[in-house]
């Protein structure tokens, strides 16, 4: 969602409720105007019931006990502090009613304007206790009408509710109408609620509003509270190092729920009710401390050390105080405790109103709101139940304004906007994660194809490389073959053809050969060498005495007897071509009259064949296999057959390829090539055990050992 569009819906959704709020303010106003408040009453009585807890009833013309108030006539609503006493205190006032049933208004018939009292079969007159504070009993002309458990000597019960009470036609006389309440409280203070009378239906409404919003929506905000600081305290849990907004305002979410529901709780066992008050002070000042650490986190400005101490041990100290503390001491404690607390908070919200001001932050407004809120709600409730400041209120008519002096807590309703607020702030994060992991998935996708497109190119370059490569590789091997194989037959039967007559048959024998191995060359399956080394190397000496054999130039060959040696894959190829390739040198640089080739076998270690002869030195034989290479590779040849070759360092490249050692040195006698390949061996499984047929021979099979 795009951020005009957000913008749009906050507006509309500001509006909406603004217009439900006034909508319900005009409502009440205009549809609570057949009602009076009740200004005052008289014979209020106020004494120590601790010595005996026993009811006296509104026919006792005065109350047992030690008497700590007594006044004629009294406005209400009535606040007195009797914090000399500890114990269960008793209270009976009296209200004259017919000074209110003689009022029109809300006592006559709209369409005959005829007095409700009079022969009306239902009546039409209803008194409101705008709060039953503590439980009461209430008289009409001495007969009990309405009321609420009241507190004992072993229990204790907090209402906290209205108590309407029904004027029966039957008790209201024509004259001399008395209405008699008694009440109970282990409070330090008696508190008499706003009272109004008026017609059936707006007493009945009024009490379900009042009783709407001082009890069925405080403990739903309470269970929204409980429910929604666990959740914020399972996300802190999870993310602790960016969760310290949910963790403060978890916690004051928690303690909030838990102070409400103490503050709320109707039954108490009297042992009880110390432990209960010195609870109220700890989480009073829990939530104090946790809602302006919140404002202070959200900021991202610390308190400094300073700061926070003050700040601990000015919530602390009510609830370390409180047991120390004699009765006037307490008093204090009630009246002032919490507006010197509220200061560190509104201290806070200086700062949140600073943060507002540099970045006009529509979440850090909402939070500004709500704890301005909060701190009007809680000072309107401390003023409520401690009367430190009065406000005059219309006699006639009741509307929310009348709230304001009516003993009933609001502060519940800011701190469920506290947890819309961390919901803003909660939703602020999630979409910032969203925008990032949105770019970092459009920078990643990207990336990835740029580095698709990048590898691809790679991918196809190193194809043409690999396949370059692997041409190349095949060229030269087929050029070592040619070379090696084919040329060094060619080169044989060329000098006997030079030096001798040859006849027709060995020729075409000496062809074939060469055209054999041509076709080993191209052939694109690998022709593997079934005989044994002796055999190859035995066969090759015997056609090459045949052909070059002459008066000048001998051949001598020693293939002795012994293991029979199986190379195995190629590898009687590779010896062979490394033996040609050395025989044909000498045939072509060396100038010598005799060839020795010998073949020596250690079992199970090395086979190694010695080629001698006795030509030119060592140095100008390895010297024109140099000259006649470096002539071929620069073109500079004399164009014959002859010359051109894979030289020295060919044939010792070829040697190391298949793990063999390749040596060429020069002797007084003449040159000396020697190759040296390690050998494997492997005996063949007993023919007995084998089920194949043709495994009836033992055999050495040959392998490098490197």
């Amino acid at each position: 969602m795009s951020s005009p569009r957000r913008s749009s819906l906050k507006t509309v959704f500001f509006w909406l409720t603004f217009f439900i709020l006034a909508l319900l303010v005009v409502t009440t106003s205009s549809l609570a105007t057949r009602v009076y408040r009740v200004e005052g009453a008289q014979a209020l009585e106020i004494v120590d019931a601790s010595s005996d807890p026993r009811d006296a009833g509104p026919e006792a013309p005065r109350l047992t006990g030690p008497v700590l108030a007594h006044e004629g006539a009294f406005a209400l609503p009535y606040f007195h502090d009797v914090s000399q006493s500890d114990g269960l205190k008793r209270a009976r006032f009296r209200i004259d009613l017919d000074r209110y049933l003689a009022r029109p208004a809300p006592c006559c018939d709209d369409r005959t304007g005829a007095p409700f009292h009079g022969d009306s079969r239902i009546p039409g007159t209803s008194l409101l206790i705008s709060q039953a504070l503590d439980g009461m009993d209430v008289y009409l002309n001495g007969v009990w009408v309405a009321g609420l458990p009241k507190s004992t000597a072993d229990a204790r019960y907090k209402w906290y509710r209205p108590l309407q009470v029904p004027l029966a036609r039957s008790l209201v006389r024509p004259d001399g109408n008395v209405l008699t309440i008694e009440l109970t409280t282990w409070d330090r203070q008696i508190h008499i609620a706003p009272i109004y009378i008026g017609d059936l239906d707006t007493i009945s409404y009024i009490s379900e509003l009042t009783l709407f919003v001082g009890t069925s929506l405080a403990n739903a905000s309470n269970v929204f509270c409980l429910l929604a600081g666990m959740f914020m305290l399972g996300a802190w849990l999870a993310n602790r190092r960016e969760g310290a907004v949910f963790l403060h305002a978890g916690a004051t979410t928690v303690l909030w729920s838990v102070l409400f529901s103490l503050v709320l709780l109707p039954y108490l066992p009297a042992a009880m009710v110390p432990l209960w008050l010195w609870a109220q002070y700890a989480c009073i000042g829990g939530v104090v401390v946790v809602l302006t650490l919140f404002i202070f986190a959200f900021v991202d400005e610390p308190l400094g050390r300073g700061g926070t101490l003050a700040l601990f041990g000015a919530a602390a100290f009510a609830a370390i105080a409180y047991p120390l503390l004699g009765p006037r001491g307490r008093d204090w404690l009630d009246a002032y405790w919490l507006p010197v607390l509220l200061v560190f908070h509104l201290y806070a919200c200086s700062r949140l109103a600073l943060h507002v001001a540099r970045t006009r932050s529509r979440t850090a407004m909402s939070l500004l709101f709500q704890s301005v809120l909060a701190q009007v709600f809680a000072l309107r409730d401390h003023n409520a139940v401690r009367q430190l400041v009065s406000f005059p209120m219309p006699d006639a008519g009741w509307s929310f304004s009348h709230l304001l002096v009516t003993p009933i807590y609001l502060s519940h309703l800011s701190v469920p906007l506290l947890l819309f607020v961390v919901a803003q702030i909660l939703l602020t994060k999630f979409q910032a994660n969203v925008k990032r992991v949105r770019d970092n998935n459009r920078i990643l996708t990207e990336t990835l194809l740029q580095r698709e497109r990048e590898l691809l190119v790679s991918y196809n370059r190193q194809r043409e490389m690999e396949s370059e490569s692997a041409a190349q590789a095949e060229r030269d091997r087929i050029y070592r073959d040619l070379h090696d194989g084919i040329g060094s037959k060619l080169v044989t039967t060329l000098f006997s053809v030079r030096d001798r007559d040859i006849d027709h048959d060995r020729l075409e024998r000496g062809l074939m050969d060469a055209l054999k191995d041509l076709r080993e060359i191209i052939s694109v399956t690998e022709v593997h060498e079934q005989r044994t080394v002796h055999d190859i190397l035995f066969t090759y000496c015997s056609n090459l005495d045949e052909s070059l054999t002459r008066a000048d130039f001998q051949i001598e060959y020693d293939i002795p007897e012994g293991p029979e040696i199986v190379l195995l894959a190629d590898l009687s190829k590779q010896v062979m071509r490394i033996v040609e390739e050395s025989v044909a040198n000498t045939i072509k640089y060396a100038n010598a009259s005799r060839l020795s080739i010998r073949m020596t076998v250690l079992p199970g270690e090395r086979l190694e064949v010695l080629i001698e002869d006795n030509g030119l030195s060592g140095a100008a034989q390895r010297d024109a296999v140099a000259d006649a290479d470096a002539a071929e590779a620069h073109g500079c040849g004399d164009g014959s057959p002859l010359t051109g070759g894979t030289g020295l360092d060919g044939l010792r490249r070829r040697a190391e390829r298949i793990g063999a050692a390749f040596l060429f040195e020069r002797t007084p006698q003449g040159a000396r090539t020697a190759l040296s390949l390690p050998l494997m061996t492997w005996q063949a499984p007993d023919p007995a055990n084998e089920s194949v047929s043709d495994c009836s021979q033992s055999e050495t099979a040959a392998l490098p050992l490197s």
